[in-house]
Parts: structure tokens; sequence; C-alpha cells
């Protein structure tokens, strides 16, 4: 249930409930679908950020982030994608967006960063050393 906060202009608001759901890509090892709900922000990066390194922690390699459901996006959800980005990076890992809602589409355009985090992951050879 959703419980008011005030917002930066004081003015009290109810808060989105936020989860961060994890599936697996059948079709691809080491692939993983995060679908992120409600507002991803200062308040719920923290959750967001430990999905992502539960992941990785079970060898993602290629992570998507589904942000079709995501009602709000401020600066501290923009520098977790940032760091998510990052983290699967420093793992010879891909992180990229799908499914944008307008409230992300529009963030991530105005940063610069939805290109970058469209874009394919570079070829891997087909034998997997680990």
């Amino acid at each position: 249930m959703a419980s008011p906060r005030p917002d930066a202009g004081g003015m009290v608001r109810e808060m989105s409930s936020f989860a961060v759901t994890p599936e697996p890509v059948v079709d691809e090892a080491h692939a993983w679908l995060l679908t992120v709900t409600g507002e991803l922000d200062v308040h719920t990066v923290v959750a967001f950020a430990d999905a992502v390194a539960d992941v990785i922690a079970r060898g993602a390699r290629l992570v998507t982030l589904d942000l079709s459901a995501v009602t709000f996006l401020d600066s501290s959800g923009l520098r977790g994608i940032i760091h998510a980005s990052h983290d699967v990076a420093a793992r010879d890992g891909h992180l990229t967006v799908a499914g944008l809602s307008g409230a992300a589409q529009r963030v991530l355009e105005l940063t610069g960063l939805l290109e970058q985090l469209r874009e394919s992951p570079p070829a891997t050879a087909e034998h997997d050393p680990g």
C-alpha cells in the first residue's frame, strides 16, 4: 500500500509501489530481464541496485531493464541505472533497456543515455570459457 511522503516542494504525495522482478531469459544463457515497476528514485534505488547485484551474482552477462511501468525517474534512479550498466560491464556483460515508459524515455533521452543503453551487446564467441 502506498504511503504519503513530502516532495521537493514540501507537498505530500502518495508513494507508488515499487518492484523489480527478475526473470531469466530462457532462450539465452546468462541473460536476465528485470522488470521495474513504480518510481525509481532516491527512495527505491537501493532495492534496484540489490536486484541488479543479485542477477550479476547469478551469472548474468546480459541484463535487459524493462522500464515500461516506471512512473517516475529522478537523478538517483538515473545514477542507479548508470552504476548497474558499469557493474554488468565490469563482468564482461552488457545492460540494455526496453519497453520504456514516457517518464523513463524522457529522462534517458535528455541525458543522452538512451542510445547507449539501446545498443546491442558486442558479439561474443560461441564458446564460453567460464
